[in-house]
């Protein structure tokens, strides 16, 4: 990554994805929106439950992301589904554990972005409007908006450094026709995003758990 760095290293990065739910029973929910995936991965994986009545549970292991992984990033989509019978607001927080050397993967080397927010089925209330929202700066695919700074490093549109303390990353009016029950067809889906670029990185590991978390929000017009 900088000039004095020519070896090639291997690491790896493991990030943990769960939700919870900040009301009660039958008021608001969060679970598996489906079965994660990951593309551009040399001995990387991604692990959750591919059915929607399941809770929110993924285990991401970007694998080789120095040079000998020769794709040009990592991606992985985790699919979340939310559900409520009230307005909503979906929270996103973050636990680290990275290495003391700048030169090793930072939480400002991994792109954090949602999107592609769709209904599951007959019994998710459809508005007229764009109601829900995602919020700036995570409405986008960081795959998408890769550059390179000043340093040579790999940056991205948002990142997980982006996730301070307790941060909203969706909101809108009630989700659900009915109460929150988690059936297969009673909410909504989006995409949580995490890539990485394969680049020199100083040797270490990095682990990282983010919490979503479903609560009530600011009341919207449907």
């Amino acid at each position: 990554m900088n000039g004095n760095t020519y070896c090639i290293l291997v690491l790896f990065c493991l990030l943990l994805i769960g939700g919870v739910s900040l009301a009660p029973a039958q008021a608001l929910d969060i679970s598996s929106g489906g079965s994660p995936t990951i593309t551009g991965a040399l001995s990387g994986s991604v692990s959750g439950s591919s059915s929607v009545l399941n809770n929110l549970s993924v285990t991401v292991d970007f694998g080789e992301v120095s040079p000998l992984n020769t794709n040009n990033i990592v991606k992985v989509v985790v699919p979340i589904a939310v559900r409520s019978n009230q307005p909503y607001r979906v929270r996103a927080s973050l636990t680290t554990s990275t290495n003391a050397n700048p030169q090793a993967v930072q939480t400002t080397d991994i792109g954090f972005g949602v999107n592609n927010f769709r209904a599951m089925g007959s019994n998710s209330r459809v508005c007229t409007r764009s109601s829900h929202i995602f919020y700036s700066p995570f409405n986008n695919d960081p795959s998408s908006g890769v550059t390179i700074n000043a340093s040579g490093r790999a940056q991205y549109p948002s990142d997980l450094s982006d996730i301070v303390g307790s941060t909203t990353i969706l909101s809108g009016p009630r989700l659900s026709n009915g109460g929150a029950s988690r059936a297969t067809n009673d909410g909504y889906i989006f995409d949580a995003i995490l890539v990485i670029t394969p680049q020199f990185y100083a040797p270490g590991t990095t682990t990282a758990v983010i919490t979503f978390t479903i609560s009530a929000g600011p009341a919207v017009p449907c």
